[in-house]
């Protein structure tokens, strides 16, 4: 089996997985939610997606992040706060009984697990090479110029770059322009 129909079957097995975990988790949610009456009959199917679809949309924003080089501190706490309430609601929904309950927090588990496994497909696939996996720079120019070499077609402005280097806004700007001109051939000379 070639690389590509490997990758294919993992994304497909994987895409069920999740689809699964969250369809049962949905139908436990919504049945919460109106059992309780969190929310009327007719609104039920709103209160899972108030919750599980975080865990998506903040997975895709670590993704996100990751290529375009950032931290993803934010999108990581949604992530976990999302998959922490929706694990909480399953388990209410779970009769009074300690195994029930712990089979009933394995859908919000299995759809985060699943998510990060199609994530880091993701990030292998589009290439996303973070700067840990190099030899860690000295100076915020060098990492700069780490970063831009290893993520040569990916745009970065101050901020982003502000964030990457742990530098103010001001200095990443100096750095990127001169590092910019630098890849034109057009360096000055550097403070």
């Amino acid at each position: 089996m070639t690389e590509r129909r490997l990758r294919v079957v993992v994304t497909a097995l994987v895409g069920a997985i999740a689809a699964l975990a969250f369809l049962v988790s949905f139908r436990a949610i919504s049945q919460f939610a109106v059992r309780t009456g969190a929310f009327p009959t007719h609104l039920g199917w709103a209160a899972p997606l108030l919750v599980d679809s975080f865990t998506l949309a903040a997975s895709i924003e670590v993704l996100r992040s990751a290529v375009a080089g950032q931290r993803a501190v934010y999108p990581w706490c949604l992530v976990a706060g999302s998959t922490l309430a929706s694990a909480a609601l399953n388990v209410a929904h779970a009769p009074d009984q300690p195994a029930a309950q712990a089979v009933a927090g394995i859908p919000p588990v299995a759809l985060l697990l699943a998510l990060e496994l199609l994530m880091r497909g993701a990030r292998l696939y589009l290439g996303v090479h973070p700067l840990d996996s190099q030899p860690e720079p000295d100076t915020a120019r060098e990492r700069l110029r780490a970063w831009l070499q290893v993520n040569p077609s990916t745009p970065l402005t101050a901020r982003q770059a502000a964030e990457l280097l742990g530098v103010s806004r001001s200095r990443a700007g100096v750095l990127l322009q001169q590092e910019r001109a630098g890849l034109n051939g057009q360096r000055g000379e550097q403070p």
